[in-house]
């Protein structure tokens, strides 16, 4: 995924021939903007935006210097954009694509609540 963190490489073995266990990525640069992420329903927020500002894809593809079909991918929801990208939509549309991590709603479980679940849970759903 494009706005992944790389957490461990993992590979079978070292150029001698013995395994390897993980070994940690190499750290993210200072600047690098780990704290934001864009919202689920971005192509939703961004079409109705679009429509209300009057534009077409490729006019606002246009004004924001990026392709039509990337601009069509993001609005179907296809593809995420990216946060270069997000901020340029929200500076021409005038809408929030990015938030920070917990500062909304959100429809993940705690993970203090998450359980793991059994063969017997399994079981009763069928």
């Amino acid at each position: 995924m494009k706005g992944g963190k790389i957490i461990h490489y993992f590979r079978d073995s070292d150029d001698s021939g013995a395994p390897l266990k993980a070994m940690p990525a190499k750290p993210l640069p200072k600047n690098a903007a780990t704290d934001e992420e864009i919202v689920e329903n971005w192509g939703e927020v961004i079409r109705k935006a679009r429509q209300k500002a009057g534009l077409t894809i490729e006019q606002l593809a246009s004004r924001i210097m990026e392709k039509g079909n990337y601009m069509h991918a993001i609005e179907s929801g296809r593809i995420m954009p990216t946060l270069e990208t997000a901020k340029k939509l929200q500076k021409e549309l005038k809408i929030i694509l990015i938030e920070k991590p917990g500062s909304g709603p959100s429809n993940v479980t705690s993970v203090k609540n998450f359980k793991e679940p059994t063969l017997e849970d399994m079981l009763e759903q069928e």
